[in-house]
């Protein structure tokens, strides 16, 4: 089970996904940047890090879309995914 430390992060994540899909600059799909995350993460007090894991970790759960072939970094890891869904009801922590 879930600490209420990592429910709480995974809502503010969740918070960000939503407001980044109900932007007027970016409607339909999204494309979510590593560096969005980590500065989304700086702003609320969360490693950063920790914060692209969660990101990573909620694919399927939080969000639908796919990473984009194009932002694999040197290190062979996305840096980057086009986010077409994000859920609006409660998830199943995972």
């Amino acid at each position: 089970m879930a600490s209420e430390a990592r429910k709480q992060d995974i809502r503010q994540m969740m918070g960000f996904l939503r407001d980044k899909m109900h932007s007027p600059d970016d409607p339909g799909e999204v494309i979510v940047s590593r560096h969005e995350v980590e500065e989304f993460a700086r702003s609320v007090g969360m490693d950063e890090e920790a914060a692209w894991r969660m990101f990573r970790v909620l694919k399927g759960h939080a969000w639908d879309g796919q990473y984009m072939e194009e932002s694999r970094s040197e290190e062979r890891e996305y840096t980057a995914a086009r986010v077409t869904r994000v859920y609006t009801g409660p998830i199943a922590t995972p």
